[in-house]
């Protein structure tokens, strides 16, 4: 009879997509939160929607800037939320757009935050560990 492989356990450490187009500001961001997360990063909502979708498992959160090229933040997060499997994740939105009308479309594409840059890190730390107790 042949040998199974073990299940693979699901890592300890939650798994964080950051989506940022600015490479400066991702590579701030994947440093500050790599020490106590898997990070995975992606340089637009494209290339999230796309990482989002394909990998196994999938990110326990994303963050994600609203302007971006080829698929801003509000569209990756709302085509994400459309596949059941994925509905569930959360998402923190960091851009410079605070307007209300923004804000709202960000809340609307069912972000748990909206956080204007610059980002405030101790702000971002306590918004990503409240949205990933959520979960």
């Amino acid at each position: 009879m042949p040998e199974t492989a073990p299940p693979r356990e699901k890592s300890a450490r939650a798994r964080i997509l950051i989506v940022e187009d600015d490479a400066n500001t991702r590579t701030a961001l994947v440093r500050w939160l790599e020490h106590e997360y898997d990070v995975i990063a992606a340089s637009d909502g494209l290339e999230g929607l796309e990482i989002a979708t394909t990998q196994d498992p999938p990110p326990d959160l994303i963050l994600a800037d609203v302007w971006m090229p080829r698929v801003d933040g509000v569209e990756m997060v709302t085509r994400i939320k459309r596949i059941e499997a994925l509905r569930r994740i959360p998402a923190i939105f960091l851009t410079g757009q605070t307007s209300p009308v923004s804000m709202m479309a960000g809340l609307s594409a069912g972000a748990r935050a909206y956080l204007p840059k610059p980002i405030d890190l101790d702000v971002l730390d306590h918004k990503v560990r409240s949205a990933l107790r959520r979960v």
